[in-house]
């Protein structure tokens, strides 16, 4: 019997064939870890814009009829809405329902609040009490970056107008759209008790 081994010819080519089939596994594991850093991020910015909406939610769905004394940008009607310069819309309105857990703050239940863009962040500026003095400044709290446009329509009569008579009652839902720096837009409607 005659001992035959691999030709040199034949060991190129497997080495060849293996370090392909490597090649191919190289890039579909960085294929699967780029995919996986872009699902992380998608899903962190999912929950950024999840979170001010349930933030928002929160304060129109407790909204109520009530102006304030307060001087400045804060006061006035409620709900108010306001034209910023530029493209987007603001609101500012009082809610009801401020959480003091066995009224220990010593301050009211009501909350006055404001929603806007500023600088490409939506914007909650809110008042310690509802009737503040000359001169107070309101907190602000930037709920949510890369925000372009904020555009607001108010379900009046069965039908969404971009504005309501302000004659003492509320509309019967809010409609907010968020234009985001990626170029897409997040519209959530909202029912209010009062306007019902």
């Amino acid at each position: 019997m005659n001992a035959r081994g691999f030709t040199l010819l034949e060991m190129v080519l497997a080495l060849a064939v293996f370090a392909l089939l490597g090649l191919m596994a190289n890039r579909v594991l960085y294929q699967g870890m780029a995919l996986e850093q872009h699902s992380a991020r998608h899903a962190g910015r999912l929950a950024q814009i999840q979170h001010a909406l349930a933030i928002m939610e929160r304060d129109i769905s407790a909204m109520v009829p009530r102006p304030v004394r307060t001087p400045g940008a804060l006061g006035g009607a409620s709900p108010r809405a306001i034209t910023a310069r530029g493209a987007s819309d603001g609101l500012i309105f009082t809610h009801a329902g401020w959480l003091n857990p066995g009224g220990t703050l010593v301050r009211s239940r009501l909350q006055r609040v404001a929603y806007r863009v500023e600088g490409e962040s939506l914007v909650r500026a809110f008042l310690d009490y509802p009737d503040m003095p000359a001169g107070s400044d309101a907190h602000r709290r930037r709920l949510l970056n890369g925000v372009s446009t904020l555009r607001l329509r108010y379900w009046v009569e069965g039908d969404w107008q971009p504005g309501w008579q302000d004659d003492g009652t509320l509309p019967q839902a809010i409609e907010i759209s968020l234009t985001l720096s990626e170029g897409t837009t997040v519209t959530r409607r909202f029912l209010l008790a009062e306007g019902a």
